[in-house]
C-alpha cells in the first residue's frame, strides 16, 4: 500500500486538505478585501472633494471656478482675483503694511492712497488692509474674507513673508487683551495655511493687545476699528 493510500485509509488526508483549503480561501478573501478597500478609499476621496484639477489650492468640491488659469491668484471660492482686488506694499518696502493696490501691479510697492477722514477714524490714513473682529472674539467673519483674499493675492505674486499683528480695544485686562490679540493673529494664519495652502513659515505672529489703537476707544465705533489684525511685510 502506498503512503497516499495509507493516509487516505487512515482518514488523515482530509483534515490536511481542509486546512490547506482554508488557508487558500483566507488568502483570497484578504486579497478581495484589500481590493474593495482600495476602491472604497478612492470613492471616499472623490466624495470628500479631495481633488484639485486646476491646481489652484481650492478643492473641486469648493471650487466655483474649476478651470482657473495656471499660477493665478484665486479667492476662497477658487475664482481669479482681479488686480484691483489684490494687496500691495506701501512704497517704503520691507516693514511696511499691506494696502489696497489702487490699480498698481499686485505684489509691487505703491504710494498709499489717502482716504477722507471720518468721525471714527480721526485723521486720514492709507487704505491699509485690516481684518476686523467682533468684541471678545477671535473668529473671522464672512464679511472679512475679501480682505484675506487680497492678502492671499499678494502672497501668490510675491515671495515675501508677512507678520500678522493682532490688536484689541481697551476693554479688559492687559493679560486678557494680549492673549486675545494673539488668538486673532493665529486664527488668520490658520485660515491662510489650511484654506489657502500658504506655507506656515511665511507667516509669523505678533500680539500687541490694546497698546496700539488706530483711534480712540471712547465709543463702540472706535473700539470696533481697534479690534483688528494688520499685515506687515518682513525684511529679507
Amino acid at each position: 500500500m502506498t503512503e497516499l493510500s495509507k493516509l487516505m485509509a487512515g482518514g488523515r488526508l482530509m483534515p490536511t486538505c481542509r486546512v490547506m483549503g482554508s488557508a487558500f480561501v483566507l488568502k483570497v478573501s484578504q486579497g478581495l478585501l484589500g481590493a474593495l478597500c482600495s476602491v472604497w478609499l478612492a470613492g471616499a476621496v472623490l466624495a470628500q472633494g479631495w481633488v484639485d484639477r486646476d491646481r489652484d489650492g481650492v478643492p473641486d468640491s469648493k471650487d466655483a471656478c474649476p478651470h482657473s488659469r495656471p499660477n493665478v491668484a484665486v479667492d476662497a471660492m477658487g475664482c481669479e482675483i482681479r488686480a484691483e482686488a489684490m494687496a500691495c506694499m506701501a512704497s517704503k518696502g520691507a516693514g511696511s503694511q499691506l494696502i489696497a493696490c489702487e490699480g498698481a501691479e499686485p505684489g509691487k510697492s505703491v504710494e498709499p492712497a489717502k482716504q477722507a477722514s471720518t468721525a471714527n477714524q480721526g485723521a486720514s490714513e492709507p487704505d491699509i488692509l485690516r481684518v476686523y473682529f467682533a468684541f471678545g472674539s477671535a473668529e473671522v467673519g464672512i464679511d472679512q474674507w475679501p480682505q484675506l483674499a487680497k492678502v492671499h493675492g499678494f502672497l501668490k505674486t510675491s515671495d515675501a513673508k508677512l507678520t500678522l499683528v493682532g490688536h484689541t480695544d481697551n476693554i479688559g485686562s492687559e493679560a486678557v487683551n494680549m492673549n486675545l490679540s494673539r488668538q486673532r493673529a493665529e486664527r488668520v494664519k490658520q485660515i491662510f495655511v489650511q484654506d489657502y495652502g500658504v506655507e506656515a513659515q511665511r507667516l509669523s505672529i505678533v500680539a500687541k493687545g490694546a497698546s496700539q489703537p488706530v483711534t480712540d476707544n471712547d465709543g463702540p465705533g472706535g473700539r470696533a476699528l481697534n479690534r483688528r489684525v494688520e499685515f506687515i511685510v518682513e525684511a529679507r
